[in-house]
């Protein structure tokens, strides 16, 4: 899925809605040895969190944000998906103020 004409809200809600479906057929497997430390499922949602956050990074429109996809998975660590989100709508607000 790719922005084309939706704006970044829109997008984002439109994947929020088809994570939360797959979220709910999706079992997280939990660590079942007494005493564990090892934190599997914080691991494992973890590694669901930066992949949808490069599903949504790379869904964005190239022609209008190419260059902040490349700041955004320049940084390490890659931020959470709420602050890349922000960080989009930012820059779609001063591309709309700059057109107008």
């Amino acid at each position: 899925m790719q922005t084309g004409n939706l704006d970044v809200g829109d997008f984002y809600s439109k994947l929020k809605n088809l994570w939360n479906e797959l979220t709910n057929l999706t079992k997280v497997p939990v660590c079942t040895c007494s005493g564990c430390k090892c934190e599997v499922s914080s691991k494992i949602m973890g590694m669901y969190e930066e992949d949808r956050a490069h599903q949504f990074i790379l869904g964005l429109n190239d022609d209008l944000y190419s260059t902040l996809r490349s700041q955004i998975l320049a940084l390490d660590p890659l931020p959470l998906l709420d602050q890349i989100f922000n960080m989009t709508k930012q820059e779609e607000n001063y591309k709309k103020i700059m057109m107008a």
